[in-house]
Order: C-alpha cells, then sequence, then structure tokens
C-alpha cells in the first residue's frame, strides 16, 4: 500500500513530498505504521503549526471540521488532494480500504483516459451510445457541453482538486433545483452493480436528515444487485421495484427520480478487489458508467 500511494501522491505533487492530514487519530496512526507521513488537522487549525505547502486531506466526519470556506482559506497557499471519504462514509475500515484503492489507481493511466474520453465526448456529432453486459444508453449531447474532469495530473502550487475528478468525466443533465436538461438527455438501460449514497457537507435543514434512511436503503439495494434500472428522458422510469418508495423520499418531490450526473468512470481498479458492498467513496470512480440521482 505504501509503495502505491506515494508514488501517487508523487505524480500528483511533482514528486515533492506531502503529508496525510485527517481528522480521525486511528487513520492517522494505521497511515504512519504503513509509512505513510500523516498527521492531524488540528496542529494546523490551532495555528501551533503552518500550514504545509503540499497535503493530503482526507476528512472523516465534517462535524469535527470547520466549514469548507474556513479550510480553504487555511490552506489558501498549499497544493491540497481532497479525499472527502466522510462524505459516505464515517467507518474507519471503511477509510482504509477506500486508500487502499487508492494506491492502486495509476493517476497518470486516469487522466489520459479522461482526455481520451472527452475528446471523444467533443467529436461526436449529436449523441453517443454507452454499452456493456446489461447495459445499452444513449446520451445526446448539446452544443455546448460542460463537462469535469481532469485533464492533468498535477496540482499547481495552490491548487485544490478533489479525488473524484481524477478518475471520472462526468455531466450533469438536471441542475440543484431538479430541472431537467432537455438538451443533454439519457435514456435505455443500465445494469446496476452497486449503489451508493453521499451527503453534501454544506447541506442543512430537512434534507440533511435524511442520509441515514438514504444509507440504509443504498445498503439494501447493493445486496439485491445486480439490478436493471430503464431510464427515459433523463428520469428512471422503472427497474428499482420496491425500492422505488424510498428512493423519492430520499430524493424529495422535486427530483421524480431524475437522473443527476451521468460519468465515465477511469479508476480502473481490478475488479476482483473491489468490495461492492460498501459505501465507499472510491468505489465511485471504478471504471464503468455510473448514474446518479439527487440525495443527500
Amino acid at each position: 500500500m505504501r509503495d502505491g500511494m506515494l508514488a501517487g501522491l508523487g505524480v500528483v505533487f511533482t514528486g515533492q513530498e506531502a503529508t496525510v492530514r485527517t481528522d480521525e487519530p486511528g487513520l492517522a496512526n494505521w497511515l504512519t505504521v504503513q509509512g505513510v507521513p500523516a498527521s492531524m488537522f488540528e496542529g494546523v487549525l490551532s495555528g501551533r503549526e503552518p500550514a504545509p505547502s503540499r497535503a493530503v486531506a482526507v476528512p472523516l466526519d465534517h462535524g469535527r471540521l470547520p466549514s469548507r470556506r474556513v479550510l480553504r482559506d487555511i490552506f489558501s497557499r498549499s497544493s491540497v488532494l481532497w479525499i472527502p471519504l466522510a462524505s459516505l462514509s464515517t467507518d474507519p475500515q471503511v477509510s482504509r480500504y477506500g486508500l487502499e484503492k487508492f494506491s492502486e489507481i495509476d493517476i497518470r493511466g486516469c487522466v489520459a483516459a479522461n482526455r481520451r474520453i472527452i475528446s471523444q465526448l467533443r467529436l461526436a456529432r449529436a449523441e453517443v451510445h454507452m454499452t456493456g453486459p446489461g447495459t445499452d444508453l444513449t446520451i445526446r449531447l448539446p452544443e455546448q457541453l460542460r463537462l469535469s474532469s481532469r485533464t492533468r495530473p498535477e496540482l499547481l502550487p495552490d491548487e485544490h482538486s478533489t479525488i473524484g475528478n481524477y478518475f471520472e468525466v462526468a455531466m450533469s443533465p438536471t441542475d440543484p433545483a431538479g430541472r431537467v436538461d432537455t438538451d443533454l438527455t439519457v435514456s435505455g438501460k443500465l445494469r446496476t452493480d452497486s449503489v451508493l449514497v453521499a451527503r453534501h457537507r454544506e447541506l442543512t435543514g430537512a434534507r440533511a436528515g435524511r442520509f441515514g434512511a438514504a444509507a440504509e436503503l443504498a445498503e439494501k439495494m447493493r445486496k439485491c444487485c445486480p439490478l436493471y434500472a430503464w431510464i427515459r428522458g433523463n428520469r428512471f422510469v422503472d427497474g428499482f421495484g420496491p425500492f422505488t418508495a424510498g428512493i423519492h423520499a430520499a430524493s424529495g418531490p422535486e427530483y421524480r427520480g431524475a437522473v443527476t450526473e451521468v460519468a465515465v468512470g477511469t479508476g480502473v481498479l481490478s475488479a476482483d478487489r473491489v468490495d461492492w458492498s460498501l459505501n465507499c467513496l472510491l468505489n465511485e470512480g471504478a471504471a464503468g458508467v455510473r448514474l446518479g440521482w439527487a440525495t443527500v
């Protein structure tokens, strides 16, 4: 694990040493034992230590940290790779699994794959087809395509990026208010091998309280995978059976099964080493097509 992780960080930080910062003492100790430099956020947050020039931020519980804006200010002069494992799970065992998966990812290979996929999407005239075992999707593309992905592996001296941007190319056919984009549409059949649920750290109010129920629902769905879902005009219309009511309850009435994200994973993790039963951020980037709907 150590060699793979340090190799990946060497690519991101152009061969210069970076330290992992976390809010979980057990994770910091585990990384240190593995030979990966790691320490707690607390020293920097308290002002006892200066912010490092290069850092890998691995939060496990957003409630133990200040707001994203405050953290951005504190690390404003640092290069930071964010691995926000807390968005999906606070379980220390899941976090260890996630960092082990990170150590297996070829960062340069991911970014090169991102560039190839972006080029293919931009060269496509009107639509693209994504097919595989149990999957046959047609994506109609707008004239102006907006994509989220990294095309350069190295971070600049004061640049911040999340790990997710490294191992996927993402498009969004629905805006944050639930309005469906009629220019970018997804239709067809999708084989679902895993179901993940993420929580936005800045979310407040009634929706913030839905994460527990959504996580329980996702766990039940993972046990029933593979599932086969049908999408028509950016909305899931069939395939989730007894889980449908729970999905709508977690999403909220404004979404009504709307697809909020279409992504192609480029993490290329070895299939026999991916634990699909875990709600883990690093599983998002495993190679394949990922469709998202709004929950929390």
